[in-house]
């Protein structure tokens, strides 16, 4: 009768043991619950998945948690060699996986919903028409199967409110907040190293006030590419003689719109910019500028350019 007992009670140990702390898990694994899963649906595909041993002890100790109304949809990770009773954890904890999606620094807003578009983790079309510029440049977590639209507008209200804080006690240099996002994504557009923007933004500045023509090539292929799935990288002499509401060599002042949608560092340094005597600047050929105060040495620092991109054939 003890023996019988004894055995009863290993086998109840070894039981236990199988089903609440060995693993079957042999890697990574990542679970998709769609909404509105039934905790015996989500108890199959654990079970189908070999997230668990049996689907019966997960249903029955999720009911004693009381969580079996508030089951939660996303995608979950359970780790190598996960316990049962990790899974219960993590699965309880809504330990959900978030998606990203990274929006670089000056993309246009057709190169923005590219990017919606084609991530397979975000649901539905975009149906709103965001403005140029409109979109703030950042990395975005959300979870799989967020609305298009929805993550959409998170973006602008990201630009909204980045706008706003650098518009209050900086306004000096522009009429409305849309200008100095237009002056901001030229910046960008031309500086990719950020204390390059700060000059770059006296530059404009100074052709401003001067009334000067602010002669930006990113202007002209902007219009140029506008349409345009194959964008081009080359102007020609005719594009700078075209005349458009962004051409920034045959129209004084800023253009129509944004050209991009520009980075919190283009956006300080629109609305602050060193106070220098420059009036020209042309790439080093090294990722930098040259700046110059006179035609003179702009046309020196021209010939500087132009003699290091021939080096480089």
């Amino acid at each position: 009768m003890r023996i019988f007992s004894f055995l009863i009670f290993f086998f109840c140990i070894i039981t236990f043991y199988y089903f609440f702390y060995y693993s079957n898990i042999k890697s990574d694994k990542i679970i998709y619950i769609e909404k509105g899963k039934s905790l015996e649906e989500v108890s199959i595909i654990f079970e189908e998945n070999n997230i668990i041993i049996s689907r019966y002890p997960f249903s029955l100790y999720y009911r004693l948690l009381g969580k079996d109304k508030s089951i939660n949809a996303g995608e979950y990770l359970f780790k190598k060699n996960s316990s049962f009773f990790k899974v219960l954890k993590d699965f309880n904890k809504n330990n959900l996986i978030y998606r990203k999606i990274t929006i670089p620094e000056c993309y246009t807003v057709n190169q923005v919903l590219d990017l919606i578009e084609n991530n397979q983790y975000i649901s539905g079309d975009v149906t709103i028409n965001p403005v140029e510029g409109s979109i703030f440049p950042e990395t975005y977590y959300f979870l799989r199967n967020v609305n298009a639209d929805t993550l959409l507008k998170r973006m602008q209200s990201k630009m909204i409110e980045k706008l706003d804080n650098i518009w209050v006690g900086n306004h000096k240099y522009f009429k409305s907040e849309n200008d100095l996002l237009i002056l901001a994504s030229l910046i960008e557009a031309e500086a990719k190293i950020k204390e390059e923007k700060y000059l770059v933004s006296s530059v404009f500045h100074n052709r401003l006030k001067k009334n000067m023509k602010l002669q930006s090539d990113p202007t002209i292929l902007y219009a140029k590419n506008f349409k345009k799935k194959n964008k081009s990288l080359k102007i020609y002499k005719k594009d700078l003689q075209k005349d458009n509401p962004w051409n920034t060599y045959t129209r004084r002042g800023m253009p129509k719109t944004p050209i991009c949608n520009p980075g919190l560092d283009a956006i300080n340094a629109a609305a602050n910019p060193y106070i220098t005597d420059f009036l020209y600047f042309v790439s080093d050929g090294k990722g930098g500028h040259r700046f110059s105060k006179t035609l003179e040495e702009h046309k020196t620092n021209i010939k500087l350019w132009k003699s290091k991109k021939n080096e480089k054939k």
